[in-house]
């Protein structure tokens, strides 16, 4: 007979609770809830199922005292609540719990009850629903091997139990689901990054993708089939080792799967228990999870990304990071191909026009962008290469770094340079300004709406749109402008009619996005969208090889217009112009220079006198520089302790460095340690070591 009481609840609520001050995931917690209701309260088995992101898939996520076989049937089976006829799929449409006194001869047990498990022979059997409120996220079930008798009042003490079992495991999948879009985003960014910075036609960038595919999903099969069109061969990679086979031996090995779904349709094909579909066969036995993402790049290459699990389903969060990752993987083999090509052909065709043109000290010409860094030139290859694309692009970098001129490059590039390219900035419009110059309204639709106004997507149609500081978007615009972009079309305000807009899109920001989708203030479906093809411009400080390059622009540029005659700068004022650490990018230089070539004569050159004072601080090299024959002893005929004279002036090197980042950083150790590019730990921990050793 069934042994419910409050106080063993009670004491079964307290215990859970505890859990709950630990560190511990959604299964941790599921395991010892599933331990409490057979050990603690007197069932013999039990099973917790939860629904998956449909809503239609109820997924048994642990049990407790199956056969190893009945286990794993049952966790490798998901149950469809409009499919499957049990008593699970009936606690979850009604909500209502079911005790089942003789699972023997009831007749409310059915054929697909009878074959996750052989418990209903006999005993008795215990199903709840898990709802909070009114919804229902899953089940809790639980038999005993003898028949029991169940009164109604111990019916409603476990039910109330069940709903306190509901609330601790919402919170949690909630909590669980947060972390793990942040974790989401931080590997697809990762990865993202390190595939931008390839241009190798080798197995890396597959590498990349494979690492991250799994980190997103915790899937524990993976392949990449890539098929060599040209070549007529395929490369396979199972996330150990790659191998490369001709095309049938590969082709009879994916068919009939969703690998070869997804490639012939050229769309993200997922399947669920298809072992017992008719059409496609699992990849791997026992693991009936399955997606499958296509992998093309141009005419050159075709294929597909495919992971797999036993257990579990593909949340759409999981999904939409797949399919970014796999469009940046496409991306990055095409920009992969493109640097190939330019390279061969550098390296055949180049003229004695160009050998001297590299040997110049300045590269213009490239859209009024200066750089000749590498990480420019890198970054010239990728704004030719995204142009021919109407792909939406997203580009980030800190103030002053040039991303207008980015994106006036790419639209010059692109076959639209016909048409407008119209800037906006979303942070100096206000939202419902912002939304009404965006999409135009009609005569009326608010008051001083005179007349019908057209609006700038629909103006810019057949252009491109930078959308600058998207971050600052108000979150109401930012659902209608992701509306635009999947429909394709937009509606004045006061209107009714759908008018189909063609714009090729460019944002921009120096706002960390992954940051704020966490934090809620910008979609994370909107980020998906706009973040296709990602381009990172470097800041000032990353690009030594140019600071001088644009000084010396600038001092022509300003000559010609002030109608002066400077000749350029010093060594030494060139040297603070290469260390400083330039926060304000190329603004600040630009200003900088216009400022001196206002305030000083014609014919001179710019000394440091000239800088301003906080640079000349900030780099100043006589208070770096360390006189040696001033710490130096003098050599006396019994000679010299080496090792206590070098590290004597060795602690006066650090010393004098640290002092004087201190003092350029107004004694702020966090600025300090930046600037030294060291920890605020070892910051510290050296000047402990140098005060010890003059002690």
């Amino acid at each position: 007979m069934l042994q419910l009481d409050k106080d063993k609840l009670l004491q079964s609520i307290f215990r859970l609770s505890s859990f709950l001050t630990a560190p511990s995931s959604v299964n941790e917690i599921l395991v010892k809830i599933l331990d409490e209701v057979v050990d603690s309260i007197g069932f013999d088995r039990g099973i917790i199922r939860l629904f998956d992101d449909s809503r239609q898939n109820l997924v048994a996520k642990v049990v407790k005292n199956y056969s190893p076989e009945e286990a794993r049937r049952v966790l490798s089976v998901a149950l469809n609540i409009y499919e499957h006829d049990c008593i699970v799929t009936k606690v979850a449409k009604s909500g209502q719990p079911i005790a089942v006194e003789v699972t023997a001869t009831d007749p409310r047990i059915t054929e697909t009850d009878r074959m996750l498990t052989k418990i209903y022979d006999r005993g008795s059997y215990f199903c709840a629903p898990l709802k909070i409120e009114d919804e229902v996220i899953g089940i809790l079930a639980a038999w005993f091997k003898e028949e029991t008798k169940f009164f109604p009042e111990e019916i409603s003490l476990f039910v109330t139990y069940a709903n306190f079992l509901s609330i601790i495991i919402y919170n949690l999948r909630l909590f669980e689901a947060n972390d793990g879009k942040i974790q989401q985003l931080m590997i697809l960014q990762e990865a993202v990054s390190k595939m931008n910075a390839s241009y190798v036609l080798d197995n890396h960038i597959l590498e990349i993708l494979v690492k991250s595919a799994l980190r997103i999903t915790g899937s524990e099969k993976v392949l990449v089939y890539f098929l060599d069109i040209e070549k007529d061969r395929c490369l396979v990679n199972d996330g150990k080792k790659v191998s490369i086979a001709d095309r049938r031996a590969c082709d009879e090995k994916i068919g009939p799967t969703i690998i070869r779904e997804a490639i012939d349709a050229n769309a993200i094909v997922t399947s669920q228990f298809s072992a017992g579909s008719p059409s496609t066969q699992a990849v791997f036995p026992d693991y009936l999870t399955e997606i499958a993402l296509p992998l093309t790049v141009k005419d050159k290459f075709k294929g597909a990304l495919y992971l797999a699990k036993k257990v579990g389903s593909y949340s759409q969060e999981e999904i939409h990071a797949l399919d970014i990752l796999v469009k940046n993987t496409s991306t990055s083999y095409d920009n992969a191909i493109m640097h190939s090509r330019l390279s061969l052909e550098a390296k055949s065709l180049k003229t004695e026009v160009e050998k001297l043109k590299e040997r110049e000290d300045i590269l213009l010409g490239f859209h009024n962008i200066l750089g000749k860094s590498k990480k420019m030139r890198s970054l010239f290859h990728v704004i030719e290469e995204v142009a021919r694309h109407n792909t939406s692009i997203l580009i980030q970098g800190e103030s002053g770094t040039g991303k207008e001129l980015i994106a006036r490059a790419i639209h010059r590039q692109s076959d639209r340079n016909t048409k407008p390219f119209v800037d906006v900035n979303c942070a100096a419009i206000p939202g419902t300004l912002l939304e009404s110059e965006l999409f135009g309204y009609e005569a009326g639709a608010f008051t001083d709406a005179r007349k019908r106004k057209l609006g700038l997507l629909e103006y810019t149609s057949g252009g491109t749109m930078l959308l600058d500081e998207i971050g600052d978007m108000n979150i109401h615009i930012q659902a209608k402008f992701l509306r635009m972009l999947e429909d394709g079309h937009i509606r004045h305000l006061g209107g009714n009619e759908n008018i189909p807009i063609d714009v090729r899109f460019i944002f921009s920001t120096n706002k960390d996005l992954t940051r704020m989708v966490a934090e809620g203030t910008f979609r994370e479906d909107l980020y998906y969208r706009i973040s296709v093809v990602p381009i990172v411009i470097p800041p000032l400080r990353e690009r030594i090889d140019d600071i001088l390059l644009l000084a010396r622009y600038y001092v022509e540029e300003f000559n010609g217009k002030f109608m002066k005659k400077v000749k350029g700068f010093t060594e030494d004022a060139e040297l603070i112009l290469t260390a400083y650490h330039w926060p304000g990018n190329v603004r600040e230089l630009k200003n900088i220079i216009e400022r001196i070539m206002i305030l000083h004569n014609e014919g001179f050159m710019i000394t440091p006198e000239n800088l301003p004072a906080e640079m000349r601080v900030t780099t100043n090299k006589e208070q770096l520089r360390i006189q040696i024959d001033n710490v130096l002893p003098q050599l006396s005929l019994e000679g010299i302790d080496f090792t206590l004279v070098t590290e004597r002036i060795t602690n006066d090197v650090k010393k004098k460095i640290i002092e004087n980042t201190l003092e350029i950083s107004r004694g702020n150790k966090t600025e300090a340690a930046r600037r030294l590019g060291i920890s605020r730990y070892k910051l510290i921990r050296e000047q402990k070591k140098i005060n010890n050793y003059i002690k």
